[in-house]
């Protein structure tokens, strides 16, 4: 269920996340647009509904939104994904104490099944032997320490041999050193002066002094010294007397710790013994009647099955495992159908007719159901002869097991749907779940008069038999009366067990392990005691070792202080026989010099020779240590190999014990591995939940994450395009005003005129289209735009005909005086003098060069004329102003 859980919920997640996909991948606009869906398009049905604009501010605003409940998702996701993470760890960590439970479990069920009597004698027979095997060890251990004491004593007199060679060859080396002095001051005797002879006495005379005061100093110390060697004396019997009492002591609670291992040890076997009769006791199945099971008929007799008061046994009665019979596994035919041995069907029955026997007690009736190995045949030949295929009786077979039957008179039989076992517990639950169903939801049928009872109440034995059907598995329960009991009784009766003795068992048990316990808790005290009582002797004996210690440091400082006086005063006594000795050479006669020189001299020569033998004799000394120490090397390697094989048999011997104290244990220790198992199981199922649970909300905050993360990218967006096409329009107007300044700028240099009545020309003559205007002197085109100025200077020749043009088309009809004076000056040139003459003047040299060539008069008549255009521009602009 798990697994399809978790598909269901990727497969939303997909969905999910392609609808995210779909969403990020539509084109965003910043405008509300309906779409068409009949027609299947995306125009904008803008005359139905107006477009909703989004402005920047709104477009912040949601972008602030939209990125607070992102970020608010995303610490939503990241907190999922560490519940995740942490639960993925629990799961690991709850699969490992799954495995370890299992293998604890399956070791425990091994032990189980290895914990037979014969097993556990095997192994106290072992731990026997290993016992001798250690004392043996022991012993073998013990003589090679013998040996290696020996040879460690061997080698320390030889050890005493080389130091005292080593110290001879030290004494004639320093003594050959003396000799080779005393040669020295014999010849410096020989040339002594007076002056050496009074400074050797006053040496003399020095050193006694000293040796007097150093003998007085070792004489105090001495007297010292004897004081603290009596302290000390005293500190080693404190000591001593404490030391016997921690033996005593402790001798004493070694005693009790045996005592107690051993009360220990019966505990723990008559524990193990009452929780093999209690497991025993605990899968003892009977079926409790509940009051009021029958009820009266009309004449009064219980004789009908309340089915009210019956129903309440369902919920009274629950079956209980035995462990013994889990391990009977049953075989089974092709078609999957239990196939019981004569064996296995024989102690079904007599299972059955306990519980049954029981019932009968319950209901007031006697327990007469007997079974015995023809009735056993009786129910087996029903179930081998039956060829009914449907789920019900075979009267033909139930009569031919009838006639095989002597004096039998009554038959009944239970028949139930088959069900599926491994082993005989499970048969055992199949048939006691079918003898409830009969007993207690049984309304309109009869298998409960059968099984409580009531149907054989009268006849003497109910001979009975328990069978499967051999090609359905159909439960039967087979009953019936004979008028012949001895023959049915023939090859003996079966023991039906009632369980009374195991139950008596149960009781002598638990009454021995209180014995067991009240002896283990005794010596438990009397172990208490004795470490108490140790405890006080071995703080006892610690004070005195740290008297003993003082003492001893202090006379050992005392007699330090006593040998280097000694040794100082011994110097100093050496000093002055040096000195003494000295003086008397120098004062000696030079015959006596002369001798003392020469003995010298042998002297030396008789030491040196000492020297050399002491020498050879160390040698020698040394082969016989090194022979010596490599004797004591292979014993000291026999010891130590002696020593890892005692450790090796305690080791083993302490692993017999171990492993007995497990077999006694077994049941206990397996009930508590499968506990143990059965929790770990349910904390891994309830950590993969949990992992699945928090997977799943993972999932969708995932989900919420992304929408919110295509929200916060469209909101952006959104912003980001505002931004975008602020900037532009920016842009655009910042250019279109720079463009409309140049424009006007170049409209305020860009000249205009006026010509005729309503006529208006630009720079180059042209004749401007009538829906050109002119507002306050300034010229607007077709459009509105300003495009230039009106001008009352002609400054262009081209510009003043063009003007002279236009009015003189107006003008055609002009005074005859103008148009004689034109005529008369026909042979120079063409002129033309408007209206208003008068007003406007134009220098000549701003419209023609000035030359020589020209008259005077021709050059004012010309720029009256131009002056003459100008005024008429104005007039006609006045004009038109005044008609609009």
């Amino acid at each position: 269920m798990e697994e399809k859980k978790i598909v269901k919920k990727l497969a939303t997640a997909t969905l999910v996340s392609g609808a995210m996909l779909l969403a990020v991948n539509k084109p965003s606009t910043v405008h509300a647009a309906d779409v068409d869906v009949k027609n299947n398009t995306n125009e904008a049905q803008s005359q139905k509904q107006p477009e909703q604009v989004v402005t920047k501010d709104q477009a912040q605003k949601d972008v602030t939104k939209a990125q607070s409940e992102r970020d608010n998702i995303k610490s939503q996701a990241d907190e999922a994904q560490k519940n995740v993470d942490k639960a993925n760890q629990d799961v690991n960590s709850a699969q490992k104490q799954v495995e370890e439970a299992t293998k604890a479990n399956n070791s425990a069920k091994e032990l189980q099944n290895e914990a037979t009597p014969e097993h556990i004698n095997e192994v106290k027979v072992n731990i026997v032997q290993q016992e001798q095997e250690v004392a043996n060890k022991a012993k073998a251990q013990e003589a090679a320490q013998k040996e290696a004491n020996k040879q460690s004593m061997n080698l320390a007199y030889v050890q005493k041999d080389v130091d005292t060679a080593n110290y001879w060859v030290n004494e004639y080396s320093n003594k050959l050193a003396q000799n080779q002095k005393a040669i020295d001051d014999a010849k410096a005797n020989l040339n002594a002066t007076q002056d050496q002879v009074n400074q050797a006495q006053q040496e003399v005379n020095n050193d006694q002094n000293k040796v007097a005061e150093a003998q007085k100093a070792v004489q105090n110390a001495n007297a010292q010294k004897d004081q603290l060697a009596e302290q000390v004396n005293n500190a080693n019997n404190a000591v001593s007397e404490a030391t016997n009492e921690v033996n005593d002591k402790q001798s004493s609670l070694s005693q009790a710790r045996q005592q107690a291992d051993s009360a220990k040890a019966e505990l723990d076997a008559a524990q193990s013994t009452v929780n093999g009769l209690q497991a025993k006791v605990d899968s003892i199945n009977v079926i409790t009647m509940p009051k009021g099971y029958l009820k009266p008929n009309k004449w009064g007799a219980l004789s009908i099955i309340d089915q009210k008061v019956a129903s309440t046994g369902l919920d009274i009665n629950h079956y209980k495992d035995d462990i013994e019979a889990e391990k009977e596994t049953v075989a089974h035919n092709q078609d999957g159908v239990i196939q019981l041995t004569d064996a296995q069907q024989k102690e079904l029955t007599l299972w059955v007719a306990g519980i049954l026997n029981n019932v009968r007690v319950q209901m007031g009736y006697k327990p007469n159901i007997v079974v015995t190995p023809i009735t056993l045949d009786y129910a087996k030949y029903i179930a081998t002869h039956s060829t009914v295929s449907t789920f019900d009786h075979d009267e033909a077979a139930i009569n031919a097991a009838g006639e095989r039957i002597p004096g039998h008179r009554m038959a009944s039989e239970s028949i139930g749907t088959p069900f599926y076992a491994e082993n005989m517990n499970d048969v055992k639950r199949g048939a006691y779940i079918h003898m409830l169903s009969m007993l207690f939801d049984d309304e309109g049928a009869a298998h409960w008069q059968q099984l409580c009872g009531i149907e054989y109440s009268e006849t003497p034995a109910e001979y009975f038999g328990v069978a499967l059907r051999k090609d359905k598995g159909f439960i039967q329960f087979d009953s019936f009366a004979s008028e012949e009991p001895d023959q049915i009784t023939k090859d003996g009766v079966l023991a039906i067990p009632n369980y009374d003795g195991l139950k008596a068992s149960l009781e002598n048990a638990k009454h021995e392990l209180v014995v067991k316990q009240t002896s283990y808790g005794a010596a438990t005290n009397t172990v208490n005691n004795a470490e108490k009582a140790y405890a006080e002797v071995a703080t006892k004996l610690a004070q005195a070792q740290q008297a003993q210690s003082a003492a001893k440091n202090a006379y050992d400082v005392a007699n330090a202080n006593v040998t280097k006086l000694n040794n100082d005063l011994a110097n100093l006594q050496s000093s002055l026989k040096s000195a003494q000795e000295k003086l008397d050479k120098l004062t000696e006669s030079k015959s006596d010099k002369d001798f003392d020189l020469w003995k010298a001299n042998g002297f030396y020569e008789a030491t040196k020779k000492e020297l050399d033998g002491a020498k050879s004799d160390a040698a020698n000394v040394q082969k016989d240590f090194d022979e010596v120490k490599a004797t004591y090397d292979q014993a000291k390697a026999k010891l130590n190999q002696a020593k890892a094989d005692t450790q090796q048999a305690q080791d083993k011997l302490n692993s017999l014990k171990s492993n007995l104290s497990d077999l006694q244990n077994a049941d206990e220790n397996a009930t508590k591995a499968v506990q143990a198992l059965t929790d770990a199981t349910t904390k891994l199922a309830q950590a993969k939940k949990s992992a699945d649970d928090l997977a799943t909300k993972l999932v969708e905050v995932k989900a919420t994450l992304a929408e919110k993360e295509t929200a916060l990218t469209t909101a952006k967006s959104v912003l980001a395009k505002i931004e975008k096409e602020e900037v532009a329009k920016e842009a655009v107007k910042k250019a279109q005003e720079e463009d409309k300044k140049a424009a006007e700028e170049k409209a305020e240099h860009t000249n205009f005129y006026k010509a005729g009545n309503d006529k208006l020309l630009d720079s180059k003559g042209q004749v401007m289209p009538s829906d050109y205007t002119v507002k306050e002197n300034k010229v607007y085109d077709a459009k509105g735009e300003f495009v230039g100025v009106v001008s009352s200077k002609v400054e262009s020749r081209v510009v003043a005909h063009a003007i002279a043009k236009v009015e003189s088309k107006e003008n055609t009809t002009s005074n005859s005086n103008v148009n004689s004076a034109i005529a008369s000056s026909s042979n120079t040139f063409s002129t033309y003098a408007p209206k208003h003459a008068e007003a406007h003047t134009v220098k000549a040299g701003s419209v023609l060069p000035t030359t020589g060539s020209h008259d005077t008069n021709l050059a004012g008549v010309i720029g009256l004329a131009l002056a003459s255009v100008g005024s008429l521009l104005g007039l006609a602009s006045s004009k038109k102003k005044n008609l609009r």
